[in-house]
């Protein structure tokens, strides 16, 4: 079982409007990373629709992610409303 890694080169023009609409949304410079840890399966998405995948994670950093102790800070949730705004309004232009 199980899948490939994935990894989406950061100077594909949808992965500098993608930066750009999360810049935007951001006082501070955004943090960018072709690969990320976890599994997701991305290369099943990428192979079978051959296109290119990208993720925008919004959650804080000590989330304690698939523990009992879960959490999402309140203020990730809204910046991340904004942020995931941004990034569907889009305008086309590749």
């Amino acid at each position: 079982g199980g899948y490939n890694a994935e990894r989406t080169r950061m100077d594909l023009p949808i992965s500098i409007a993608v930066t750009a609409a999360v810049q935007s949304t951001s006082k501070d410079p955004i943090v960018k990373l072709p690969t990320s840890g976890g599994s997701l399966p991305l290369a099943i998405i990428t192979d079978h629709l051959h296109t290119v995948t990208m993720t925008v994670p919004i959650a804080n950093y000590d989330n304690n992610q698939h523990a009992e102790n879960e959490n999402l800070r309140l203020q990730n949730l809204w910046d991340g409303i904004e942020t995931w705004a941004a990034v569907m309004t889009i305008k086309p232009k590749f």
